[in-house]
């Protein structure tokens, strides 16, 4: 049995199928469509057509607001609004389907054959364009009455802050996402982190300034969820150590409003651009009723893109 996992974002479209043990069968990447949810999804099984064997079911990991009971989506970076996409994919693909938003398929994959497999109190947040946020307590998945929950980005951890694209001011995504680094630094992300790691000191300090931003959205995050552990995603979150070393600094001395006890453990995401369409690969599975029994999490991490 086959289930595909679909990770959509605005930019482009990764598709993974996985069979029941397991095992890669099948990756793909191509181009996103914006404004029209038909021509993607056309698109997307046109894609999957070089796979031979039938596909069971599939799984979206999708940007946006996904509500699993009404079956719509909204996305800005894609131009939908009340999008019946999972609906729209099902004709394409003729198997059943379904979704949930992009960081909560990440973090399912990630509970399931990643870094944080047997933690039942788990807050993801993706630190990309913008930033998103997942959350499992007592091992459940959280998504708010309307399934459309944990939208840490759009925190006020600045009243009156910094315009946002949601309408609103002071978000948190306008002072941690990657493009506010980016902006401080004059820099891509990723330079910013080599020349960290070479030591040189205003590179030094305007990172150290960053993670302070960001741990004024963690603090809360953490004083709300209480998480035992903070995955930390997306292309700033996969820095490793660098980041980390000075996040966990930042929260331990510089966050006194977090009550006294343990301290989170934060790590860094462990699949990568994987993670959305394997987390759509889980959530296929769970539509046939199928658990997935990984023979080989080695080789699985091993094929991240």
């Amino acid at each position: 049995m086959f289930f595909a996992g679909i990770d959509i974002g605005g930019t482009t479209v990764k598709s993974t199928i996985m069979n029941e043990y397991g095992r890669i069968v099948y990756q793909n990447t191509i181009g996103s469509v914006k404004g029209d949810p038909c021509l993607l999804a056309d698109h997307i099984a046109g894609s999957l057509s070089g796979f031979r064997s039938p596909i069971a079911a599939a799984g979206l990991s999708c940007a946006g607001q996904v509500n699993r009971e009404t079956r719509l989506v909204n996305a800005g970076n894609l131009k939908w609004r009340d999008v019946p996409f999972m609906d729209i994919m099902e004709q394409a693909l003729r198997c059943p389907v379904d979704a949930d938003n992009d960081v909560a398929g990440a973090l399912y994959a990630e509970s399931q054959v990643g870094v944080c497999v047997g933690e039942r109190y788990v807050a993801y947040i993706s630190l990309g364009t913008g930033i998103g946020g997942a959350f499992l307590i007592d091992g459940r998945p959280y998504r708010g009455w309307d399934n459309t929950g944990a939208e840490v980005g759009h925190m006020i951890t600045h009243a009156g802050g910094l315009p946002c694209s949601c309408g609103g001011r002071g978000c948190f995504e306008q002072y941690a996402c990657s493009s506010a680094l980016t902006k401080r630094a004059g820099v891509p992300v990723r330079e910013v982190f080599r020349q960290v790691r070479a030591g040189v000191p205003e590179m030094i300090d305007i990172l150290d300034d960053y993670v302070h931003e960001l741990c004024i959205g963690l603090a809360g995050i953490v004083n709300v969820f209480r998480p035992r552990m903070v995955v930390l995603g997306g292309g700033i979150g996969s820095a490793g150590e660098v980041l980390l070393s000075r996040v966990r600094y930042e929260m331990t001395h510089n966050c006194p409003s977090i009550p006294e006890g343990p301290m989170p453990v934060f790590v860094s995401a462990s699949l990568g651009n994987l993670a959305g369409s394997v987390g759509g690969c889980f959530l296929a599975a769970e539509i046939m009723g199928v658990q997935i029994q990984v023979e080989d999490i080695g080789a699985l991490l091993r094929a991240r893109n």
